[in-house]
């Protein structure tokens, strides 16, 4: 981590021990109601809520403990978009910035050099013109000679430097590309998070305005998860989570794409998909979920699985807050009405 950003957290000794001693206190209130213990996820979004400088990470740690929301899977959800704040602060610009530079310098003595070596070889042939054919063939062998090899040289040396830079370059655009990646990544189940989610949908909806195609959002949720965690624990929860998202990726290809936006939420983004095509494929993905099984080897127990879903058609020039809005009340209908179904925005027309 650069200077930088470890600075983040280069605190006077006093400060950086009340903080941390706050910080336990905090999570020792928390751990009753929302069965948290001091693990470095929690400690950290702790942490960082009380240092409060993200002020925006604070409040979204904050409103989570204040709507009840706070648990072990938002927990990681924000842990992870913590770090990706900070890698993505870390990228090496500075390094880009430097090596750059670097090269700059050395081809603007080479091109100094060369103009130098140029005007002067020029000097010295017409000094070889004017002279005798002896005179002149001596004055190139020791004069002219040497400029040009000298020169040549020194194109050789900045060639090298070229290709040593270029190979530094394309070391520094991996850890970029890594970065990047992981920036828009859910470490859990390895599909986009909601940042990559968000970045996917504005393309898609800029494709769905100027091709004038269809363009539908699936949200889903899994039904009943909290009462999952509380009975099998947090790792039997991740494991549900980590088995949806392979059902997910079974029934989700091409252009289509699914991400985790929240604990146990997930949104299928679906271009040049109609509402009745969306709908169906939503019941597809519900209908094998509820008749899979997960079972659980130590304890030989099985858990029944099922989702609720909501169904939204994009409607031209409307902002991206709006269309993902009407998804998730068409969701929120299907979880009031029943769960374990699929409902349609606004005419809000369930199915199994």
């Amino acid at each position: 981590m650069s200077k930088k950003n470890s600075g983040r957290y280069l605190l006077e000794q006093q400060t950086s021990e009340n903080i941390a001693k706050k910080t336990l206190l905090k999570i020792k209130a928390l751990s009753s109601k929302h069965k948290i213990q001091a693990d470095p996820i929690h400690f950290s979004l702790i942490y960082e809520l009380l240092l409060n400088k993200d002020q925006e990470f604070a409040k979204e740690v904050q409103a989570l403990i204040d709507t009840a929301s706070y648990n072990h899977s938002s927990a990681q959800i924000l842990f992870t978009n913590l770090w990706a704040k900070i890698i993505q602060r870390t990228i090496p610009y500075d390094d880009f910035a430097h090596i750059i530079d670097e090269l700059l310098i050395n081809i603007n003595h080479w091109v100094h050099q060369s103009k130098d070596s140029y005007s002067e070889v020029n000097k010295q042939i017409t000094i070889a013109e004017k002279s005798s054919a002896e005179d002149a063939f001596f004055h190139i062998q020791q004069v002219i000679l040497p400029h040009i090899k000298n020169n040549q040289e020194q194109t050789l040396v900045l060639q090298n430097d070229v290709h040593q830079i270029s190979a530094e370059v394309d070391l520094l655009k991996n850890e970029l590309n890594k970065a990047t990646i992981l920036a828009r990544t859910d470490d859990l189940t390895g599909l986009p998070n909601k940042r990559g989610f968000n970045e996917f949908l504005k393309q898609a909806i800029e494709n769905s305005q100027d091709k004038e195609t269809n363009l539908s959002l699936v949200a889903f949720d899994i039904d009943f998860f909290k009462a999952i965690n509380d009975e099998f624990g947090h790792l039997i929860g991740d494991s549900v989570l980590k088995y949806l998202a392979k059902i997910f990726r079974e029934e989700t290809k091409g252009r289509d794409l699914i991400a985790r936006t929240g604990g146990e939420e997930f949104l299928l983004v679906l271009q040049d998909t109609d509402l009745k095509s969306a709908e169906k494929l939503a019941n597809i993905i519900r209908k094998k979920l509820e008749k899979s099984k997960l079972h659980i080897k130590k304890t030989n127990q099985t858990i029944k699985l099922t989702i609720s879903a909501g169904v939204s058609h994009y409607q031209a020039g409307e902002e991206l807050e709006d269309f993902i809005d009407r998804a998730d009340k068409a969701l929120y209908a299907s979880k009031h009405s029943g769960r374990n179904k699929v409902t349609l925005e606004e005419t809000g027309r369930n199915s199994y």
